[in-house]
Formats: structure tokens, sequence, C-alpha cells
């Protein structure tokens, strides 16, 4: 997809909402900005996901809306990083 935008006073520019949407962009979005080859490319930043644990379940608390198969992914995360901060208890005999 390619469009021509104007930049305005401050410097600031508008994405459309045709590439926001396709990008899973809303306010708040974070992008990364790299100039190469004399050209300005912009890469979405993940959004951070908060995980609390309520009544005994891993709860999504923050974040933009999930695509499929993403909350998998984030309940997955949370899990590792609990098992990485287990204490490792000695076998008994």
């Amino acid at each position: 997809m390619s469009i021509t935008i104007t930049l305005g006073k401050a410097g600031r520019f508008v994405v459309p909402k045709a590439i926001r949407d396709s990008l899973g962009l809303h306010e708040g979005s974070r992008l990364r900005l790299e100039v190469q080859g004399g050209k300005l490319q912009a890469d979405p930043e993940p959004d951070p996901v908060m995980i609390e644990t309520k009544d005994g379940f891993p709860v999504i608390q923050s974040g933009p809306p999930l695509k499929p198969g993403t909350i998998v992914q984030a309940i997955k995360a949370d899990r590792d990083a609990r098992d990485q901060r287990a204490i490792p208890r000695p076998l008994s005999q």
C-alpha cells in the first residue's frame, strides 16, 4: 500500500486509517523510526501484554485487542517466566 501525505507545521504526519487498521495500530501504539538508504521506515513495536492472576487463573489486563493465538502465546510466556522464578527443591530419597 502506498499513499502520499503532507507533513504538518510541527513535522507531524497522520498514518491513514486504512494503514493503521492493516497493521493493528491504535492510539498509543509505538513506532520505531529508522532512516535507511535515504528512506524513512516505521516499524510498529509490539504492545506489552500484562497478565495477572485472579482466582488462580491468568487474566490479560491490558494491551490491544489480541489476534487469534496471541492469548495462548501470552499465557505460555507468563508460565515460562514463572517456571524460571521457581526455586528448585531437593529430591527426597
